[in-house]
C-alpha cells in the first residue's frame, strides 16, 4: 500500500506538464525629452525605442495648441510605424497629482501585437515658473529606460 501510493506520486509528477513562463522582451527607451513652450503654445515630446534584433525608430510628437502642461497623446505611430505609443496623466486623487503613463506597442509581422508602459511620479514633470514668459512643464527624470513588453 505504501509503496503504491509513492509509486503513484511519482507517476503524476513525471507525466504532469510543466508550467511555461510567459517570455517578456524589453524596449529600450532612449532619449526621452518632454516639455511645453516658454511661449505658452506647444509641447514636444520624443524618445528612441529600441527592441533589441527586431526594430530601432524615433518617436515624437509636436503641437502648437499646448499651454503650460503636456497633453493626452493618443495612439501615434512611431517613424517605423511597427511601433506606437501613447501618454497621458491619470487624473489626480487626493492629496497626489497623477502619475505620468507611457505605453509601448509593437505590433509583430505575424500581426500580433506586444505592449508594456512605464510610469513616473508627476514630481518628474515639473511646473517652472518663468518670469516674462508662460510656465512651463519640464521633464527631469532619467532620459534612458526601459519598457517591458508582453
Amino acid at each position: 500500500m505504501k509503496y503504491t501510493a509513492i509509486f503513484s506520486s511519482l507517476l503524476l509528477l513525471a507525466t504532469a506538464s510543466p508550467v511555461r513562463q510567459r517570455q517578456t522582451k524589453q524596449a529600450n527607451i532612449s532619449n526621452f525629452s518632454a516639455s511645453t513652450s516658454t511661449a505658452g503654445n506647444g509641447a514636444s515630446i520624443a524618445f528612441d525605442v529600441e527592441i533589441p534584433n527586431q526594430v530601432s525608430t524615433r518617436c515624437s510628437y509636436v503641437d502648437e495648441t499646448s499651454g503650460s502642461t503636456l497633453p493626452t497623446v493618443d495612439q501615434t505611430p512611431c517613424d517605423n510605424d511597427s511601433v506606437k505609443w501613447q501618454f497621458r496623466q491619470d487624473p489626480s486623487r487626493p492629496g497626489a497629482d497623477g502619475q505620468y503613463r507611457i505605453v509601448v506597442i509593437h505590433t509583430l509581422a505575424s500581426g500580433a501585437a506586444e505592449a508594456g508602459f512605464h510610469e513616473w511620479a508627476a514630481t518628474d514633470f515639473p511646473l517652472e515658473e518663468r518670469t516674462g514668459s508662460s510656465d512651463e512643464t519640464v521633464y527631469t527624470g532619467a532620459a534612458d529606460f526601459a519598457v517591458g513588453l508582453s
